[in-house]
């Protein structure tokens, strides 16, 4: 299958996923690059509009970076980084807290996978992996920059389709909100765009699996 065919598969896959055990690792490792830049980009100086435009520019290029090393021969590999970091990263919030999560096992599991498929060197189910965790950026943008003002202008909250997507409570577009006397949902198409471009022009010229 033809690389950028199955990044927009994935991305498909991991939106539908996103709350769901299956797709709980991509969603935390997702979750996880929020809390670094969070801890970056968090100035008292900067106003809180640009803070959250800082963050969905940085996991655009996040993105952008991860599907060029998509191209590189490192790419078998992407999946168990990942994977690994969202480990580290989750048994630190489990000692600091003292608790075992619901979550835990499928972070696990996703590591053990990336694993095995580095040793039996299955190089399609590692590039499928790969792409879970690298187009959980995209989503998470979609999810925090995009739906909310969507869902708010279409007055549907606590709908159906509300209560599957179980978008944030407190998402970054929510800074951009009157910035420039511009409503939110207009804000919105900068995080969409951010989302999907690099999908568009980077997701190609990857290896087929």
């Amino acid at each position: 299958m033809k690389s950028q065919n199955r990044a927009w598969i994935m991305l498909v896959l991991v939106f539908l996923l996103w709350q769901t055990l299956p797709g709980s690792p991509f969603a935390y490792f997702a979750d996880m690059i929020r809390q670094w830049l969070g801890l970056l980009l968090s100035r008292p100086a900067l106003p809180g509009p640009w803070q959250a435009v800082l963050v969905y520019v940085a996991f655009s290029l996040l993105l952008c970076t991860l599907l060029l090393l998509g191209r590189s021969r490192s790419r078998i590999y992407l999946a168990g980084i990942c994977s690994l970091a969202t480990l580290i990263h989750h048994l630190i919030d489990c000692i600091r807290t003292g608790r075992v999560y619901p979550v835990s096992l499928s972070i696990a599991i996703g590591l053990a996978l990336a694993l095995l498929f580095l040793l039996v060197k299955a190089k399609s189910p590692a590039l499928w992996l790969s792409d879970a965790y690298t187009l959980a950026l995209s989503v998470w943008i979609i999810r925090d920059g995009f739906l909310p003002p969507v869902i708010d202008r279409l007055d549907i909250r606590g709908s159906k389709l509300d209560l599957f997507l179980d978008l944030p409570a407190k998402p970054l577009i929510d800074l951009l909100d009157k910035t420039w006397h511009l409503p939110a949902v207009v804000w919105g198409l900068l995080p969409l765009a951010l989302a999907l471009l690099p999908v568009i022009f980077f997701s190609r010229g990857r290896q087929k699996g």
